[in-house]
């Protein structure tokens, strides 16, 4: 059982992390993507922390800070993208938090939720773990990630757009930093 975990662990790390080496660099966008009305952009910083799975993706959580003092703990799932011609396009990350907020029906509740997409900001630094037999790679990265559409806290139209700095381990660990802008409807 072991074997066929670092197996898939293995194949995972090596195609998302393969397919990062061969794309060009990648120009982060100046200004973050606009709020919609009623929407405002309010600064977003804090920590994620990953593991690697089967199949490029990646799961975890994510320690956050809106709006100067509104703290956050959602759970993380990213899982890769791929353009039309089958290059590794970036990453579509999907938070749940631990928050409870009024639903604009006034009546029930939901947990704040953001999906976002995030692309490879230049070429990232990884090198060989250098195990025999096995593809793992190490080393840093950066990223841009501009939110789609939320729920809870977040606007519906997603809007801003965060900068992560992060590194992946020999063992499929990813720890990042983010900073950044969102927007949220209060």
């Amino acid at each position: 059982m072991r074997n066929t975990r670092s197996a898939l662990l293995n194949c995972s790390l090596h195609f998302s992390l393969l397919a990062a080496l061969v794309l060009p660099p990648l120009v982060a966008q100046a200004d973050p993507l606009p709020c919609q009305a009623p929407g405002r952009l309010v600064s977003i910083s804090g920590k994620i922390m990953t593991n690697s799975m089967a199949g490029g993706e990646s799961l975890g959580v994510l320690q956050g800070t809106v709006d100067g003092s509104n703290k956050l703990k959602c759970g993380i799932h990213g899982t890769p993208r791929f353009n039309p011609d089958g290059t590794f396009a970036g990453f579509t990350h999907s938070l749940v938090c631990d928050d409870t907020v009024t639903a604009e029906n006034m009546v029930d509740t939901v947990h704040s939720q953001v999906i976002s997409l995030s692309r490879f900001d230049g070429v990232p630094s990884f090198r060989s773990c250098g195990i025999p037999g096995m593809d793992l790679t190490y080393g840093a990265f950066r990223e841009i990630s501009e939110p789609q559409s939320g729920r809870g806290i977040f606007s519906p139209t997603g809007g801003g757009q965060l900068s992560i700095d992060g590194v992946v381990n020999c063992a499929g660990a990813v720890d990042m930093k983010f900073t950044g802008q969102v927007c949220v409807v209060r």
